[in-house]
């Protein structure tokens, strides 16, 4: 198989809250066959294991997420020599857990090749049963009451992480302000915590590298839609 065709096979299957309102734009693919460090999430290596084919890295991006503009978590898929799913991790708002866990009841099983979990509403973490969610102090009113932000500059585009030393993108105060007023009017909702809804399969799956450089050109694009929605109100 091809890179691309590996990605797909494996691709997880990810499950959405029914009420959901922001869709997935498009998910970049690291396929590491030797232990390397991640670039589009900075704080860990793609450690292959020695009886591992690889560890294909999924970094799933947003336009937003319900606090803010810009989002990207991630699934890391570690794969056999013998074609098995081995391990899976989904990554939480910087930290990162086990997702497969065949022992544990609460976990979704495979399905086929692909490993499944499901996506916290609004936020887009990843945990192997949505309902441990609720464990979270405001995960109901972060996706209504308290819905609205900034666009957030992420770590693989800040200044600390970037290649070129800089932010990649630096949103304007109006910006800034649009996207608030977008999420706040357009984008709240209330969880149904029923994980019923699937991403369509018009998703784009991409390597990684092509979607660094597609992401700040998605981010203008949408402020330049937000402006001429808003202009004159």
């Amino acid at each position: 198989m091809t890179d691309h065709e590996l990605a797909l096979h494996y691709a997880p299957w990810v499950h959405f809250d029914r009420n959901e309102t922001i869709p997935l734009r498009a998910v970049g693919y690291t396929i590491a066959r030797k232990t390397m460090h991640s670039s589009s999430f900075p704080k860990r290596d793609l450690v292959v294991p020695e009886n591992a084919d690889s560890v294909i890295e999924y970094a799933y991006y947003w336009d937003y997420d319900i606090g803010h503009g810009y989002d990207l978590e991630h699934i890391w898929v570690t794969v056999g020599k013998d074609g098995k799913v081995q391990d899976a991790q989904g990554s939480f708002h910087g930290w990162y857990f086990n997702l497969y866990i065949p022992e544990l009841a609460c976990c979704r099983p495979l399905a086929g090749d692909r490993v499944q979990a499901d996506c916290q509403p609004g936020k887009h973490a990843f945990l192997p049963d949505g309902q441990l969610f609720r464990m979270l102090p405001y995960w109901f009113e972060c996706c209504n009451a308290y819905a609205g932000g900034p666009i957030l500059i992420g770590n693989p585009f800040s200044a600390k992480y970037s290649p070129t030393g800089k932010d990649i993108f630096s949103p304007t105060a109006e910006e800034d302000a649009l996207c608030t007023r977008y999420l706040k009017e357009n984008l709240a909702f209330e969880p149904a915590m029923e994980f019923t809804k699937e991403a369509p399969d018009t998703v784009l799956y991409m390597p990684w590298e092509e979607m660094f450089e597609k992401i700040p050109q998605w981010i203008r694009a949408e402020c330049a839609r937000l402006k001429q929605l808003y202009a004159g109100a």
